[in-house]
């Protein structure tokens, strides 16, 4: 019989503890300030390229164009993060919060049902460690 391994989504669960909180936050934090200091270097380099003067006004165009891309997209990413953290600050002690999702491989064969195979893949932990994994 023919078997194959293929790729899958696996939910990571986790239950909610004040470690978990802490650490998520703490995490939240880091990302935001890299977001902050990419938006910086965004303002950064459009304030070069105007003060600079060394491009053609189409190129100059074209430069701020795919810079304010860039930064709708910081900004975009930065809201989402205070969005999340404010979730995180509400979460109840106890609850159980999807946290992420990992890629995961699994074996399928001739007269397996693709759908439970690939569908049903989670992990549950409490402070980083395994409670449960359902398959």
């Amino acid at each position: 019989m023919s078997a194959l391994q293929i790729n899958r989504k696996i939910l990571i669960k986790a239950i909610v503890t004040e470690d978990f909180k802490s650490n998520f936050a703490s995490q939240l934090k880091h990302i935001k300030s890299e977001i902050d200091a990419n938006i910086e270097k965004i303002k950064a380099e459009e304030s070069r390229l105007l003060i600079s003067g060394n491009i053609g006004s189409a190129e100059l165009s074209n430069f701020r164009t795919r810079l304010n891309k860039e930064r709708e997209s910081q900004e975009v990413a930065k809201q989402e993060v205070e969005e999340k953290m404010k979730e995180i600050d509400k979460l109840e002690i106890g609850t159980v919060y999807p946290y992420t999702t990992l890629d995961s491989t699994v074996e399928v064969k001739e007269g397996d049902n693709l759908f439970e195979k690939i569908n049903h893949g989670e992990v549950l932990i409490r402070d980083g460690i395994i409670v449960s994994i359902k398959d």
